[in-house]
């Protein structure tokens, strides 16, 4: 069930996602979305390479922040 639900789920968010007006404030807000999905993905997983990416990721964003 959950893989013909996940490419579903996929091709709707990402039709979703291409409707979206070009907003700076709004990309802001997509990222903070975006590292909370990927933050709930990381702790499902394993490896500690993933929080180490994660972790790179979240230093990323606050540099380009200052």
């Amino acid at each position: 069930m959950l893989g013909f639900l996940l490419p579903l789920a996929s091709k709707i968010i990402s039709d979703a996602v291409a409707k979206i007006p070009e907003n700076e404030e709004l990309g802001e807000q997509m990222i903070e979305i975006c590292l909370v999905i990927l933050k709930k993905a990381v702790t499902l997983t394993k490896t500690d390479m993933d929080d180490k990416l994660l972790a790179v990721v979240e230093k990323s964003i606050k540099a380009r922040e200052e």
